[in-house]
């Protein structure tokens, strides 16, 4: 009589057990649900962040810009002088008496000023 008491109590724990699971596994599933709802839609997971989404307009009549490259000639560039090599391919081409050449005329520019 104990054997089968001693049966019917461990059957019955093993059932508890699988149903605790059951449960588990069933909110692990709703919890799963919930968390995929909100990454597919980006936009609310950065407003419940507390980011605003903004968006800034081009600018309009607006001068060019020096400092930032937006002009294209070369009127405040000092010294811009059409024989001096402006990409690297020119300066490899260069040669070894064309650079001292230019370093030569360099240093006078330098005296005069």
């Amino acid at each position: 009589m104990t054997e089968q008491s001693d049966a019917e109590r461990l059957m019955g724990v093993l059932i508890t057990k699988m149903e605790s699971m059951d449960n588990d596994l069933e909110s692990l599933k709703r919890e799963n649900m919930r968390l995929r709802k909100m990454i597919s839609n980006p936009n609310t997971m950065l407003k419940k962040m507390g980011l605003v989404k903004a968006s800034t307009p081009l600018t309009e009549n607006v001068m060019n810009d020096a400092f930032r490259n937006d002009m294209t000639d070369d009127s405040i560039m000092k010294g811009v002088n059409s024989s001096v090599p402006q990409t690297n391919e020119e300066f490899h081409n260069m040669s070894w008496e064309d650079i001292h050449e230019m370093a030569l005329s360099a240093k006078e520019s330098e005296v005069k000023q």
